[in-house]
């Protein structure tokens, strides 16, 4: 598969549906960036790093037809799942579907058929892939891209996110320990955030 070409259509779909593209690009490169310092615990390669971009650009765009927000991050997997693509292939459109829709609510459940359908070694990726996405929309809650970074130091007994920060961000902070229940399940430890000196931690 052409990464730069389907890059270049997955940004073309979102900015014909995307309302608030500043947001969804902050949480790609957020994503990314959790990607990269977690690579020792999901050996995920090249191809599941496109993915994850994508599904972060994509996971939104299912506003455009659910206007109050119930149920877009359905509508954003379908639309993805039914976008006429040229360079992306159907295995990485399934995926990446997925991973959108796991962006907020439940997270991956084999009572979902979709999610039932992928074989053992997908719903793997899309459970880390998913877990990733979550921590990184939690961080952009606001839309107004206060965590301007963040970086991720694995210890035993904790995955620690380091953020920096712009603006006060305890709804970010809030929310991203609220999303982070598939990251903790996955990577086997719960998350930790901190900002300066101060730490938070998910203690559900």
């Amino acid at each position: 598969m052409n990464l730069a070409a389907a890059r270049e259509e997955v940004l073309a779909l979102m900015q014909a549906l995307e309302e608030e593209p500043h947001h969804v690009r902050h949480v790609a490169a957020l994503a990314l960036q959790l990607f990269d310092d977690l690579e020792d615990l999901h050996a995920l390669g090249e191809l599941d790093r496109f993915i994850l971009e994508a599904a972060a650009l994509l996971h939104d765009i299912g506003w455009c037809v659910s206007p109050d927000g119930s149920g877009h991050h359905r509508e954003s997997a379908r639309l993805i799942r039914e976008h006429g693509w040229k360079h992306f292939d159907e295995q990485a459109v399934t995926l990446t579907a997925q991973v959108a829709r796991y962006h907020r609510k439940s997270p991956p459940d084999l009572e979902h058929e979709e999610f039932a359908a992928l074989t053992p070694a997908e719903r793997r990726r899309v459970q880390h892939l998913a877990a990733l996405l979550r921590l990184a929309d939690g961080l952009d809650r606001g839309h107004q891209q206060h965590v301007a970074g963040v970086n991720v130091q694995i210890l035993p007994d904790t995955l620690l996110l380091r953020l920096r920060t712009c603006h006060p961000c305890s709804r970010e902070v809030a929310s991203s320990l609220k999303k982070s229940d598939l990251a903790a399940s996955i990577f086997h430890r719960p998350v930790t955030i901190a900002i300066g000196l101060e730490s938070k931690e998910n203690k559900s």
